[in-house]
């Protein structure tokens, strides 16, 4: 190029910089700046009749609703004056990386005492909510939601009432992790689903139990924490007064920390008009099951006589919270109730489930017959082609190859068909599962099929016993990043391998589950896997840096299941980098069970994280002889653990004290079984089995053999009187017989 040349383009690339430049700050300027002042204190709630501290939000748990028009500038200033660090994640919307809320992963925390402003453009309309994404404080009460009312808003449109769906425990969230991680029966026994000898007889399906004890399939659950009580915008009943005929739009945001709700009105169907924030085709269901972290808006018209029930009950049918609406003098109307799961019938389904999944040959799968299909085509799905002005799009010119058939790809060849409804335990008129096939986009939203794909498989797997959730069998320390690269087609081809459901969220990124509806199916950021199942999410990979993805149940997030989504090629800010291993950290639990009895005392002290536990295992009786380990266990499975350590025992001499090696097995009928050599080459296998009788009352039983000194066993039974405190009568060979109480700490 010539100098001249070389000059007038400069100034040509000059003048368009300027006019460029100009043009968005002129359009910057015209937005409107929507402030809020939002102070995260520590403060007393009530929600059960009993006070207690919780995190709040300018004085209130759940925080205020944040009201937004679309193209408003966002203008968050932040307080935090806990004595921990907290933060807030925008959850829905589309906002700049850094903002998005992540401790160490696209966001620095708020320190305690600090004050930070978060200004991003919002892009988007729809009902949404804010949350903490630091430690367990979203169940404390840090969260609250969120509406973008669209620009143009028609003058009939239908009043905005937004509903804040939730779930509550006056007990300390940590302490309810902790018993998750101890595999505490208290929840269980919380929520009366204790799965036992006697209950099985009556339900005829002793049969089954035998089957699931030999397979070691876990008892069925439906949910993991027994709550105290459920709410609507922080209260167990919520009241909605109107004229009789006018529409309400209800905006539902399922802000639970791990619930999924059944949705019913008794003033009749349900009108569903979006799905997390974007309109839908109008669609009519006489029930709707809404995972955790997902946002339905409903049509709905107040009765011209009474009030009528808007109900949400929770997937374990342990209890519900309601909205009146209408005249709230006047009479009452209840919504239908929703049928309790059969949860004998379900451990049925999940054991015959479990055993064909083992025993079921290679068959095509779900990424094969994937890439055999026409993935057409529009050039961006996170937002449908009518929320995003000025985009040119290609539209497809056929509809994705047998669709038709993606039902029985879905469910993993047809294997929910002997599950009763994905474990529900009902039909799917009664107790239906996720909504998605009957949900169709306003816009056709495939992907441009001129980009690059990338197929990633996820398998959800974990271990109930151990409250261990992962993807691929690893925690988010042990295999953080999904790789992917700007420009690509991105397909996750995910499948559920346990027995709980799942509701994974992409932070930033819509995608598309699809469906039975094919070009049409809807556009999401949170959904729900179920169990056993495959389902299918694609989305258009256009942001850059680092983006969080997880299982939005709270307490499988903390547990592992939780990976970041990174864009190679692009890099993140150095000062998150300094603190990445904070996001790795895998915290250590520690509890005990100890009993005191007439004839000696026993316990185990255990300190945990994902792979590593710490044992201290005594039996002491009242004339000094004892038996004490201790011993570190590396966990590989649920089935099979590595142990060493140290073992004293007073019927050793003169081998009294001595090292140990070996592992644990878990054998057939639920065995528990440790065998170790100690350095002298002796053997020693210890045996036991649990048997739930009735909801509280369980068998032990013990046997242990030691090639140097004897062999002994023990049989106790234990009567649970509060969460921490049991009655126990037992007898041991060697200690002989006893009674007393056993205490968990």
């Amino acid at each position: 190029m010539t100098p001249k040349l070389n000059t007038h383009f400069n100034l040509v690339f000059t003048l368009l910089s300027v006019v460029y430049l100009m043009f968005f700050l002129l359009t910057d300027a015209q937005a409107k700046e929507v402030h809020y002042h939002l102070t995260i204190a520590k403060g007393p709630v009530n929600v059960t009749g009993k006070n207690i501290d919780a995190i709040t939000i300018n004085g209130q748990m759940p925080g205020p609703t944040l009201e937004f028009v679309e193209g408003d500038i966002a203008v968050m200033e932040v307080t935090n004056t806990l004595p921990v660090p907290a933060t807030v994640h925008w959850h829905g919307l589309l906002v700049p990386n850094a903002v998005d809320g992540v401790p160490y992963v696209t966001t620095l925390p708020v320190l305690p005492g600090a004050t930070e402003i978060y200004r991003f453009p919002l892009i988007q309309s729809g009902t949404y909510w804010y949350h903490s994404h630091f430690g367990l404080q979203e169940q404390y009460g840090l969260k609250g939601t969120i509406v973008i009312h669209p620009k143009t808003v028609k003058k009939d449109a239908p009043r905005d009432v937004v509903l804040s769906i939730g779930d509550w425990n006056d007990d300390i969230p940590s302490h309810n992790l902790r018993s998750l991680k101890r595999n505490s029966p208290y929840f269980s026994l919380k929520k009366n689903q204790v799965q036992t000898i006697t209950g099985a007889i009556k339900s005829n399906s002793f049969g089954n139990l035998i089957k699931r004890n030999f397979y070691n399939v876990l008892d069925a659950d439906l949910s993991d924490v027994g709550y105290d009580t459920f709410m609507t915008n922080g209260q167990p009943h919520w009241q909605i007064k109107g004229k009789p005929g006018e529409l309400l739009r209800l905006r539902v945001t399922n802000t639970s920390t791990s619930s999924y709700f059944y949705l019913n009105y008794a003033g009749g169907p349900l009108k569903v008009i979006a799905a997390d924030g974007l309109d839908i085709t109008p669609t009519n269901l006489e029930r709707l099951l809404i995972a955790t972290a997902e946002s339905y808006d409903f049509l709905i018209k107040v009765p011209q006589n009474g009030q009528y029930e808007f109900r949400a009950t929770s997937f374990d049918g342990t209890g519900y919270t309601s909205t009146w609406i209408g005249d709230l003098n006047s009479q009452q109307h209840a919504a239908t109730d929703i049928p309790q799961p059969d949860i004998y019938q379900l451990s049925v389904d999940m054991t015959d489930a479990m055993i064909a999944m083992k025993s079921m040959p290679k068959k095509t799968s779900a990424t094969e017959k994937m890439s055999k299909m026409d993935s057409s085509s529009v050039t961006n799905t996170s937002m449908p082609a009518s929320k995003m002005p000025s985009m040119k799009t290609e539209m497809p010119k056929k509809k994705m190859a047998n669709m038709n058939n993606m039902s029985g790809m879905r469910d993993m060849s047809g294997m929910s068909g002997m599950m009763k409804n994905e474990f529900t335990g009902g039909t799917p008129d009664k107790r239906p599962g996720a909504p998605y096939g009957k949900l169709r986009s306003l816009d056709k939203t495939t992907l441009d099929k001129s980009r690059p794909w990338r197929e990633i498989t996820l398998n959800l797997t974990g271990d109930m016993d151990r409250y261990l959730w992962t993807f691929n069998g690893k925690t988010l320390a042990e295999d953080a990043i999904i790789a992917i690269k700007k420009g690509e087609n991105v397909r996750f081809i995910m499948t559920n391998k346990t027995m709980m459901r799942h509701p994974l969220h992409l932070h930033g990124h819509f995608f598309r589950v699809v469906t039975e509806q094919g070009d049409y199916s809807t556009l999401k950021h949170t959904v729900d896997i179920a169990p056993m199942q495959t389902t299918i999410i694609e989305f258009a990979a256009n942001e850059e840096k680092d983006w969080f993805f997880h299982c939005h149940n709270l307490y499988h997030m903390v547990s592992g299941m939780e990976r970041i989504v990174h864009y190679e090629g692009t890099e993140v800010a150095p000062e998150i980098m300094a603190q990445r291993e904070k996001a790795y950290e895998d915290p250590w639990y520690t509890w005990s069970d100890a009993g005191f009895f007439s004839q000696m005392t026993e316990g185990v002290l255990m300190t945990t994280n994902s792979r590593n536990d710490i044992a201290l295992n005594w039996q002491y009786d009242w004339n000094d002889e004892y038996d004490v380990s201790l011993g570190y266990y590396r966990y590989f499975n649920r089935f099979f653990s590595l142990y060493a350590g140290f073992d004293a025992d007073t019927d050793m001499e003169p081998h009294r004290n001595r090292g140990v090696f070996g592992f644990y097995y878990l054998l057939p009928f639920d065995i528990d079984s440790l065998n170790w050599v100690d350095h002298r080459g002796n053997l020693r296998t210890q045996l036991s089995k649990p048997f739930q009788i009735t909801d509280r009352l369980s068998l032990t039983t013990e046997f242990e053999y030691d090639s140097y000194a004897y062999s002994s066993w023990g049989v106790g039974l234990n009567y649970w009187i509060t969460r921490r405190v049991s009655f126990t009568v037992n007898y041991d060979s060697e200690y002989y017989g006893g009674a007393g109480i056993s205490v968990r700490f």
